[in-house]
């Protein structure tokens, strides 16, 4: 899914809004759910220069770091307040220098306030986003205010952070457990 397509699913809802007002409650809310729930994460390299005394994260365009999930310096895990501590969202010191300069991981970040939010974010997450940004439009007070509504929309939106925060705990695995089932006798 685009961003203009999720614009054109809210104003199916509420007509009145203008499109720019969609466009930035969207953008907004995109950031704040990706920001409560880690349903942005990048996988891969996610630290160069380790061993020097500057090391950079690497974050994908048009996305902010917002915390480290995991890092690995080949097969080792490396652990928070023992090797590495991470300041501030978009720097990272390491307290011990690992053996390799090029260090893998997860990065949860979160849409930029550019114009176009990425699709793999769209892709799996629009309907909640779509849910808080009626939320918002909802509870503005102008023509459209319909508390009742964005009631109903904020418990969407809020379902969704929940599913999304399972989804990251899980590690964005789709599915679930098979379990054999008991024998009847």
């Amino acid at each position: 899914m685009t961003q203009d397509e999720l614009i054109d699913q809210v104003l199916l809802d509420i007509p009145e809004a203008p499109r720019a007002t969609v466009r930035d409650q969207i953008k907004r809310m995109a950031r704040e759910f990706c920001q409560e729930a880690d349903a942005w994460i990048h996988r891969g390299y996610v630290v160069v220069a380790a061993r020097s005394n500057y090391p950079q994260l690497i974050v994908p365009e048009d996305a902010e770091p917002l915390r480290i999930r995991s890092l690995k310096a080949g097969d080792r895990v490396l652990r928070l307040g023992v090797d590495y501590v991470q300041p501030d969202p978009g720097r990272i010191e390491m307290l011990r220098k690992p053996d390799r300069d090029n260090l893998t991981g997860e990065l949860a970040c979160r849409p930029t306030t550019t114009d176009s939010l990425a699709e793999a974010l769209l892709n799996n997450w629009a309907d909640p986003i779509g849910d808080g940004a009626r939320w918002r439009l909802l509870m503005m007070p102008q023509p459209w205010k319909d508390p009742g509504m964005a009631a109903y929309y904020h418990t969407q939106y809020l379902s969704g952070i929940h599913d999304a925060k399972q989804a990251a705990s899980h590690g964005h695995a789709r599915g679930g457990a098979r379990v054999r089932p008991r024998p009847f006798l």
